[in-house]
């Protein structure tokens, strides 16, 4: 399992997203776009 909690992303000084949690199980699969 992978567990991801509070990310952000800048690119540039703007914010591309924040405060973005998920949990992947196995055999799962995430994209961000």
């Amino acid at each position: 399992m992978l567990e991801a909690r509070e990310l952000h992303c800048e690119r540039d000084e703007r914010t591309l997203f924040r405060g973005l949690s998920f949990t992947v199980d196995a055999g799962e699969w995430v994209q961000v776009t």
